[in-house]
């Protein structure tokens, strides 16, 4: 695991690495529909025995992200101005969070690190990281304050999404560096040249953080992949076999799968199906 590390630790240092999942959670159809996004700490090097344990509570929540208002009926330049003050609120909760992980202004030896008195009774000098960040893709565009329909690695335009490009003509990654001095800029040329890379201006707390976050490790199948790959994928492999006259032949195998548990059996063909549910992409 990789962990860009501000100061180079010395012999004996120990390493803090701290993960960090965030995930909205349905709550209610009544009322406009309510939503609750709390956020949830780990430490990256606790031993798996330790972890499985729910008595020893490896996982904590910090905090709850706040969930904007639902506004309709508004004008537009009204509803940017709200989404404006979203993001900023967002970020300042995010702010008093994560503080401790930024990148600090005037940095010294000692910045970052602290001793603490470990289970088995000896003190350590360690030093916080942030390894890892858990969340869906809608998650990382609002945390990254980008538009939607865009790639969070790279600056790929939004109808060029998902076609094949030569290695020699990928779009160039995401500068979280350059974002935030132009955020810090505050001029209009500087906001036009964030709005053609499809960014929001404005402060953004994973700009000040030591490291790319959506570039950390995903220890979770879901989070790493975007919205509509799957449907992508599947559109591909249609088309693919369609192409080489195997769809027939998978349709019928598709047709023949009989119920077990809690799988229903299929009365219509993959292709015929006008939107997956859980139990079918099973």
């Amino acid at each position: 695991m990789l962990i860009e590390v501000e100061t180079t630790p010395r012999l004996g240092d120990t390493l803090v690495p701290l993960i960090f999942m965030s995930d909205g959670r349905h709550l209610s159809n009544f009322a406009g529909g309510k939503i609750e996004c709390p956020a949830y700490m780990t430490i990256g090097n606790l031993s798996s025995k330790i972890c499985q344990m729910t008595s020893t509570q490896t996982v904590v929540m910090v905090t709850l992200l706040p969930i904007p208002i639902k506004n309709s009926n508004i004008p537009q330049k009204q509803l940017d101005e709200q989404w404006q003050t979203n993001r900023e609120v967002l970020n300042e909760v995010l702010r008093q969070v994560l503080l401790r992980l930024t990148i600090e202004r005037n940095p010294n030896a000692e910045s970052g690190y602290y001793t603490v008195l470990c289970a088995d009774g000896n003190l350590r000098h360690c030093k916080r990281v942030l390894a890892a960040s858990l969340a869906d893709y809608p998650g990382y565009r609002d945390l990254h304050h980008l538009e939607r329909h865009v790639c969070f690695w790279c600056e790929c335009p939004k109808n060029e999404l998902g076609d094949y490009v030569p290695s020699d003509m990928e779009d160039p990654q995401r500068d979280h560096n350059l974002y935030r001095m132009l955020s810090d800029a505050n001029t209009k040329a500087a906001d036009a040249e964030l709005s053609s890379r499809h960014v929001h201006g404005g402060f953004n707390v994973f700009q000040h953080i030591p490291c790319i976050v959506c570039d950390l490790p995903k220890p979770d199948l879901l989070h790493t992949m975007q919205i509509g790959m799957l449907d992508h994928l599947q559109k591909w492999i249609l088309h693919c076999m369609k192409t080489h006259e195997r769809l027939d032949k998978y349709n019928a195998i598709w047709l023949s799968v009989p119920a077990y548990h809690d799988l229903t059996p299929q009365n219509k063909s993959s292709e015929e199906i006008p939107q997956w549910n859980g139990k079918e992409m099973e």
